[in-house]
């Protein structure tokens, strides 16, 4: 009977190591599961979460254009026998809304060689307002989708213009003069975004003009030398009076191939331009 009260002390100690074991693992178990995922009994590292920014880039309205002429950089100028390039700019502002746009634009060529009495010089400035057919509605026009004042316009403009022009030591003349007219055009994307356009466009109107013709040296006396520029006039001073001659001009006034690029742009929510094309919104 001792022997057999030993054997069940020794079964029962068994059983209970056993049992410790057994909540040992589950133990283990469950701090796993806390820190992992198990799949299968076998412990696999979570992997990490991909987290979304805090902001995305919102495209913006444009604001504002600036714009040269091509064409008017190929100037060959007959009389002054050679090459003129034609410096000039412009800009276009657009509406939230509408079909209207407006415009101002000033060329300024400013050509001269001395010892050939030759002179090309101007300062023609120009205002103008453009109809879209087109509407340029933020509704049908979001940005990011392209320029929203694009395709056939209408036009009316008027310039004012300031000249000096010599060919040669005789044949000189300075002067004035005002004008205006309509156009029409063709503005078409040349990049993916649409902010860098080429536009087509033809003016015609009215032009007036006021000026005086001059030469080098004196008209009166030419055995007088002096080394410089008079009007064209041999009578007595006194009746002399600027800006006698006339002419008048009607028909086309300019044409262009025009490159556009937007160069400010509406802010988004708030007041004001800046010049980057899209805006961080949170």
């Amino acid at each position: 009977m001792r022997s057999f009260g030993r054997y069940i002390v020794i079964i029962l100690l068994l059983i209970v190591c056993n049992l410790q074991q057994a909540l040992a693992s589950k133990a283990d178990s469950v701090i796993i599961a806390d820190s992992a995922i198990v799949v299968d009994s076998v412990a696999v590292e979570p992997v990490s979460v991909i987290e979304q920014p805090d902001s995305l880039p919102l495209p913006r309205r444009e604001f504002l254009s600036l714009k040269t002429n091509l064409l008017f950089y190929g100037v060959y100028m007959p009389g002054y026998d050679r090459w003129c390039p034609i410096p000039n700019v412009a800009v276009e502002y657009y509406p939230k809304k509408g079909h209207f746009t407006f415009g101002a634009s000033l060329d300024f060529p400013w050509w001269q060689d001395y010892e050939g009495h030759k002179y090309f010089q101007i300062r023609n400035y120009q205002l103008e307002a453009r109809y879209y057919l087109r509407k340029g509605d933020l509704a049908s026009n979001p940005p990011g989708e392209g320029s929203a004042f694009r395709g056939f316009y209408l036009q009316g403009y008027a310039h004012l213009g300031l000249f000096g022009i010599c060919f040669d030591a005789d044949r000189g003349w300075v002067g004035e003069g005002i004008g205006g007219g309509v156009g029409a055009g063709y503005v078409m994307p040349v990049s993916r975004k649409g902010h860098w356009r080429l536009e087509f466009g033809l003016q015609v109107g009215f032009f007036r003009c006021k000026y005086d013709p001059y030469q080098y040296e004196n008209p009166v006396d030419p055995t007088y030398r002096d080394g410089l520029y008079y009007y064209k006039w041999t009578q007595h001073p006194s009746l002399f009076k600027k800006r006698q001659y006339r002419y008048n001009w009607l028909g086309p006034t300019r044409i262009g191939v025009t490159l556009t690029y937007d160069l400010l742009y509406r802010h988004i929510g708030k007041k004001g331009v800046g010049f980057k094309n899209k805006e961080w919104k949170r």
